[in-house]
């Protein structure tokens, strides 16, 4: 990030603006996104920023409340960077953005923080490529046959279409019970998430423009889109700032678990079906 990225972090870091959501180029050559389990949405590159904020409430009615911006750039090769900035409580405090770039292209993932020194930039592993000689160095363990609690399922409820910040939205809540004893509690726990996702433009279908889940345990949480650019990034905001040291890492991959020092992961095999 050279000239434009510093704009685009200041930008984050002191209006407390947010970019999230992958999107799509202006080229004639489209990107393909996938939500959750929804079906691949071809977009165009894209800019968007979000508004994070989350409210714990504490037992003797207080709250704590944390606020923070989320921008995230994506170009026609399926470049995408996320910058996310945490508003600071006091006024002089320096605000901290990191920064997350993942590059099809260059097959990396890298990493930095700003104000920071050091950039991690990971490679990915190689197309195709599987370690399947690590599965003969690996523990393994039986099944544990305790029948484990059947988790709740969430009740579905359509909310219609709304226009969030321009953007034409279809939205859904989701609401999951977890009955008393379940997991200590007295009394039932309620939790409700909804999810508002664009429908218009076409363009844009498949990206969430505001999410809110509100948990008893957890507090509040809400994402909503506040600022959507949809053209392409400059391509210096897929790059460390001027100066940063960059640390290259190899492909996760490229080590089977148990060499070089690395602890054994353990694999569970499910129990049989039960007979009939």
């Amino acid at each position: 990030m050279r000239g434009s990225i510093c704009g685009v972090l200041a930008l984050v870091a002191v209006a407390g603006l947010a970019l999230p959501v992958a999107g799509q180029v202006t080229r004639s050559r489209t990107n393909t996104v996938t939500m959750g389990n929804s079906a691949p949405a071809a977009r165009l590159p894209y800019t968007a920023e979000f508004k994070i904020t989350r409210v714990q409430t504490l037992v003797n009615g207080s709250t704590i409340t944390h606020e923070s911006t989320q921008v995230i750039a994506l170009d026609s090769q399926g470049r995408r960077m996320t910058a996310t900035t945490d508003v600071p409580l006091l006024g002089n405090q320096t605000p901290i953005t990191r920064v997350s770039v993942m590059d099809p292209v260059a097959r990396t993932n890298s990493s930095w923080t700003v104000p920071g020194q050091k950039a991690t930039v990971i490679q990915m592993p190689a197309p195709g490529v599987s370690r399947t000689g690590c599965l003969t160095n690996m523990q393994v363990r039986l099944p544990d046959n305790r029948t484990q609690p059947e988790r709740p399922k969430p009740v579905i409820e359509d909310l219609g279409t709304q226009t969030i910040n321009g953007v034409e939205a279809h939205g859904r809540r989701f609401t999951t019970t977890t009955p008393a004893g379940a997991i200590g509690n007295d009394a039932p726990l309620v939790r409700t998430t909804e999810t508002w996702t664009a429908i218009a433009p076409a363009s844009l279908r498949g990206l969430f423009v505001r999410e809110v889940s509100d948990d008893p345990q957890s507090g509040k949480y809400t994402r909503e889109l506040t600022n959507f650019t949809q053209a392409e990034p400059d391509a210096s905001v897929f790059q460390p700032p001027e100066g940063y040291e960059i640390v290259n890492k190899p492909a996760p991959s490229s080590v089977c678990p148990g060499e070089e020092g690395t602890e054994l992961p353990a694999i569970s095999i499910p129990p049989p079906p039960p007979t009939q």
